[in-house]
């Protein structure tokens, strides 16, 4: 589903309707609804960059992405 006003998501994100908020991916769409409400998902320690909330990176993930580069 699109909205008029928001930037379309990728294939691999997913959009809610309500909020209007996107995410990487359905497990970040599926735990920021609960009991039919919209829950902000920094409240559950995801991030939000270009407009997209995601779960952080690991410091593990991020030193193999960035060779140890801080």
């Amino acid at each position: 589903m699109s909205c008029a006003t928001c930037r379309p998501p990728t294939p691999a994100q997913a959009h809610c309707a309500t909020c209007h908020r996107t995410f990487g991916g359905v497990t970040g769409f599926d735990a920021h609804r609960k009991d039919a409400a919209c829950l902000d998902p920094a409240g559950f320690g995801y991030v939000e960059r270009d407009g997209v909330w995601r779960t952080p990176m690991t410091d593990e993930a991020r030193e193999r992405l960035y060779g140890g580069v801080a």
